[in-house]
């Protein structure tokens, strides 16, 4: 069994990994990223983020609010120039993740022991149906929540 590390202690690991030009691999826990990732067996590998995220990224970042590390896509943009990121099992947004939040971008992961990258077809595939997944699901939501919970 695995023992697990304080969050500062983790990110010291990690850039003194990118400091020497390595990547990080390690498995997340959680079950925001279902299906892509299932926080038992799964692993993501690290790089140091660029300048400049991409839409569709997968980025590790600090919440600036609570500290609290987290594994999301970047699904947009917001007006100050800050990130929008959402889990793939999640439909909300979350607004106003700065540049600076940003601590790595996921490069290459594992999900069934088979290993992925983000330019993979399948992935760009998988990416495109989980984002309508994620609209149709709001959508539904909004109109279940105006027929049958308005007072």
């Amino acid at each position: 069994m695995a023992d697990k590390i304080s969050f500062d202690d983790f990110v010291a690991v990690m850039q003194e990994c990118f400091s020497r030009g390595q990547e990080l691999t390690f498995t997340p826990t959680g079950t925001s990223m279902l299906p892509m990732l299932d926080g038992k067996n799964d692993t993501v590998t690290f790089s140091p983020p660029p300048d400049r995220l991409k839409k569709y990224d997968v980025a590790f970042y600090r919440r600036s609010r609570t500290g609290q590390l987290v594994l999301h896509r970047l699904v947009g943009f917001d007006k100050n120039g800050g990130y929008i990121f959402s889990g793939d099992n999640q439909y909300y947004y979350e607004y106003g993740v700065g540049v600076d939040d940003v601590l790595a971008v996921v490069t290459a992961f594992t999900h069934d022991g088979k290993t992925c990258l983000p330019t993979d077809f399948r992935y760009r595939f998988y990416i495109r149906r989980m984002m309508l997944k994620k609209r149709l699901r709001m959508c539904a939501s909004k109109v279940y929540h105006f027929l049958f919970k308005r007072k």
